[in-house]
């Protein structure tokens, strides 16, 4: 079965300018799915709306059976981690990890729990009182990992998450995010512009171009 499902997808924005023209595309349970591209191409426009922060002046997104196209963000089962991480430097690891359950009504010795068991699936046991400035940068992106899985979301949306790291790092967490993927049994779907990166570690790529897939 087809986790999600794009069917012929405009966005434009202003006068003349077409982000994804008519892009129909489908992404199996499971897979690790690549976005590739040069920037410009609409891969991450298309994440965006994946993950219900864009609208699409035409078409439909489907996740299964169930149409998400007007769904909001946070009824969508889907978590997104960005290129600049997004973490809060005046929270711990912890408290950045637990945000998105207190923000669903989790607290108590569930919060605490599902907060461990995620530092735990990216392998950063004991970290939870650190400051974030503390860490790494291949440690911020294993924080920001967590913070998506913590909610347990059907579908993880990445959006180029290897850019801001060094070459050896990249090389690590490539194989970190495809160990997660599959031991959490996510669909994933996962933007970037490095044809190296995709085709190390995807179960599929589509390549986009002028807001097309074009392969």
């Amino acid at each position: 079965m087809d986790a999600i499902r794009i069917e012929r997808v405009s966005k434009s924005f202003g006068k003349g300018v077409i982000a994804l023209d008519e892009v129909s595309l489908s992404v199996p349970e499971g897979d690790l799915f690549f976005l590739l591209g040069a920037s410009g191409c609409g891969k991450t426009t298309l994440l965006r709306m994946i993950a219900g922060l864009e609208k699409p002046n035409g078409g439909s997104i489907y996740f299964g059976h169930r149409n998400v196209t007007n769904v909001p963000t946070h009824k969508r089962e889907a978590a997104m981690m960005f290129q600049s991480y997004a973490l809060w430097p005046h929270m711990t690891v912890g408290e950045n990890v637990a945000f998105g359950l207190e923000e669903r009504g989790i607290d108590g010795d569930e919060l605490v729990d599902r907060t461990l068991e995620a530092l735990k699936g990216v392998r950063l046991e004991g970290y939870e009182d650190r400051r974030i400035d503390q860490l790494s940068g291949g440690q911020q992106q294993r924080v920001a990992l967590a913070r998506a899985l913590v909610v347990r979301p059907k579908c993880l949306l990445l959006d180029e998450p290897l850019s801001n790291l060094d070459a050896g790092l990249r090389l690590e967490m490539r194989g970190e995010i495809r160990r997660i993927v599959k031991e959490y049994k996510l669909t994933a779907v996962y933007v970037t512009h490095d044809q190296e990166e995709a085709l190390s570690v995807a179960d599929k790529i589509a390549v986009m171009n002028k807001g097309k897939v074009e392969q």
